[in-house]
């Protein structure tokens, strides 16, 4: 997959709200001039909005359903564990936990993540760098393809 081929669904709950808004920030240009960052032709944001509680099984199951179709899932809570939990409910979702920069690229090149899931009392102070690593990583296929290929049973 290129640059172009990147899209992009995102969700959070209420705790994850602050942290799915530094993403969306991040990815999304200040101006119509400038173009998205890594090329992202479609963002889906599925909420939450506002501060108001919200279920994370809801948001995840939204974005896992975006998943058939676009190429990355972003999802936001406060630990991550719910929403990765909730994605992986999905047969076509391999979303992982992630806390560090190396988290995702081992995520990415090892097991073809495409969800990434984020815990926002963990991770704000390395957002960009978690989301560079997310687009720009790219599965290294080979034996990895082999043993994900064991996960459709």
């Amino acid at each position: 997959m290129g640059y172009k081929d990147n899209s992009v669904s995102m969700g959070s709950d209420h705790r994850g709200l602050k942290v799915k808004n530094m993403i969306y920030d991040y990815l999304v240009p200040d101006t119509d001039e400038e173009s998205t960052k890594f090329n992202i032709g479609v963002i889906q944001d599925h909420g939450c909005y506002d501060n108001k509680p919200v279920d994370y099984p809801d948001i995840a199951k939204l974005v896992a359903k975006d998943l058939e179709f676009q190429s990355h899932g972003i999802l936001v809570c406060g630990s991550g564990h719910g929403m990765a939990i909730a994605a992986n409910r999905h047969s076509h979702v391999r979303a992982a936990n992630c806390r560090t920069v190396n988290d995702v690229k081992m995520g990415r090149k090892h097991n073809d993540m495409n969800c990434l899931c984020l815990g926002s009392d963990f991770v704000e102070n390395d957002i960009p760098a978690m989301i560079m690593a997310f687009f720009l990583t790219k599965f290294e296929g080979g034996r990895h393809k082999t043993r994900i290929g064991k996960l459709n049973v």
